[in-house]
């Protein structure tokens, strides 16, 4: 084991160019395809990182990231297979793909943990209805609002404008004697 990792760099085996035979067009169209490929596996996880930055309030963010780290082992295996077209480095060729195995799975497992309790969370069609019904509530209890506050207007002209005494009849319906 020692052996495999003294020889990690080690380009003791054949490049994949030799396969190809080193025809330009068989050589490049796996180049280009694998840097095309790489290029688009690494935009996608910054693509994801932006997004969970801009969304403090995104639930399971962190299963962003598990994907946006997979993604980004999945592309660097489409490196290294443009780097073994010219160099037999198969040893760190098969550690990069057993992490991105690794990545891979973990992420697999995660996510099939996860989707239960995602499936859970209410859709926007639900959210929609909840956000209606208490805009709802809401005018409903502004209007109460104004109409208390009518009241008291009214209430507080009418004190302003009583005589400064009021009278009560006694139990006979007679005015008390001044």
């Amino acid at each position: 084991m020692l052996d495999f990792f003294h020889k990690l760099f080690s380009s003791d085996y054949m490049p994949h160019g030799h396969c190809y035979f080193w025809r330009p067009q068989i050589v490049w169209l796996h180049v280009l395809s694998d840097l095309l490929i790489a290029l688009s596996y690494y935009s996608i996880p910054l693509t994801l990182v932006y997004f969970t930055r801009r969304r403090a309030d995104l639930p399971y963010r962190w299963m962003f990231l598990m994907f946006g780290g997979f993604i980004v082992a999945c592309g660097t295996t489409h490196v290294m297979e443009i780097w073994t077209v010219w160099h037999g480095t198969y040893r760190l060729a098969g550690v990069v793909k057993a992490v991105t195995a690794l990545l891979s799975m973990t992420t697999a497992v995660m996510l099939v943990k996860l989707v239960p309790e995602a499936l859970m969370l209410k859709g926007p069609s639900e959210l929609a209805r909840v956000n209606a019904r208490l805009e709802q509530e809401i005018a409903e209890r502004k209007q109460v609002e104004v109409e208390l506050q009518n009241e008291r207007h009214l209430l507080r002209t009418l004190m302003s404008n009583l005589p400064d005494r009021i009278f009560f009849k006694d139990r006979k319906g007679r005015f008390p004697a001044e």
